[in-house]
């Protein structure tokens, strides 16, 4: 028997080859947030409703209309591959809409979970959550603007210089010896949460996101979820000698590398400009 052929991971940003549909990383995230969706169900007619050969038929028919993208993202000019159908109306608004594909799409996890707005039982508390991506060049004041703007002992901050710290026991910005290898490995650290909180996999109020620039990919996965994305405003001299003044060594051509980032992140998503001491309103 001929060996399946290796494809790219459908996980939105994964460039991983696979004979599967996920790659080795994605598949279980996608088993645990599939599993957890349908254990928080709890309307018997709709659990028996989703197991009925109509719905699978329907379910099927749907998602080859929609070519197995995810139009939610497709109207935002993002390509999704997607395998979930969402009821636009939910079954327990009208269940006689249950079948009707006018009122079925197909969408990626990040979209569903965004959709399905969770409510913790007997607490009336919504979970809703909010991410903060604060980008800009060095020295232009990002942790100061978060210090500035986020609940303390509530929320979480995503801080890569500092786990760079802590990962190596060196003084912060410090990139000598260890810490310069650590860099990559934080970075991919701080990729792996961007993927996870896009599939809604942690619990948190709101993350503070501290980064350089995000990339396209990045930036795209993050607008599914409602991601607010911040820039620094700080004239880049004026960032090139607070950072002199620090004692930090950073070549010109990584702060051009920068901007061109940003300006890339701005092409792709909404961006608000702040400055290191404004509040903003959330």
């Amino acid at each position: 028997m001929a060996s399946k052929s290796e494809s790219i991971c459908s996980h939105p940003g994964c460039s991983r080859l696979t004979v599967n549909r996920y790659c080795d990383q994605h598949s279980d995230v996608i088993k645990s947030v599939h599993k957890t969706y349908n254990n928080e169900r709890v309307d018997v007619d709709e659990v028996a409703f989703y197991n009925t050969s109509e719905w699978k038929m329907v379910r099927t028919a749907v998602l080859q209309r929609d070519f197995y993208m995810c139009q939610q993202c497709k109207a935002q000019g993002i390509t999704t591959v997607a395998n979930t159908v969402h009821h636009i109306v939910e079954l327990k608004d009208d269940w006689d809409k249950r079948l009707d594909m006018t009122n079925l799409e197909t969408v990626c996890t990040a979209c569903h979970n965004k959709e399905h707005v969770k409510v913790k039982k007997g607490l009336g508390t919504s979970t809703q959550k909010q991410v903060y991506v604060v980008i800009g060049l060095p020295g232009s004041g990002k942790r100061t603007f978060i210090d500035l703007n986020k609940d303390e002992g509530r929320d979480i901050v995503i801080d890569i210089d500092k786990l760079i710290s802590v990962m190596t026991d060196r003084p912060l910005h410090d990139r000598q010896h260890s810490a310069y290898d650590a860099v990559s490995m934080a970075n991919d650290m701080a990729d792996a949460i961007i993927d996870n909180i896009v599939l809604d996999k942690y619990n948190f109020k709101s993350v503070w996101i501290i980064r350089s620039a995000v990339t396209p990919s990045q930036a795209s996965k993050l607008k599914t979820i409602g991601a607010r994305f911040i820039c620094m405003e700080r004239d880049r001299f004026i960032c090139e000698r607070h950072v002199r003044d620090a004692g930090r060594t950073i070549a010109p051509n990584v702060f051009t590398q920068i901007e061109m980032n940003i300006e890339k992140v701005r092409g792709r998503v909404t961006v608000e400009t702040f400055t290191a001491f404004q509040k903003i309103q959330k």
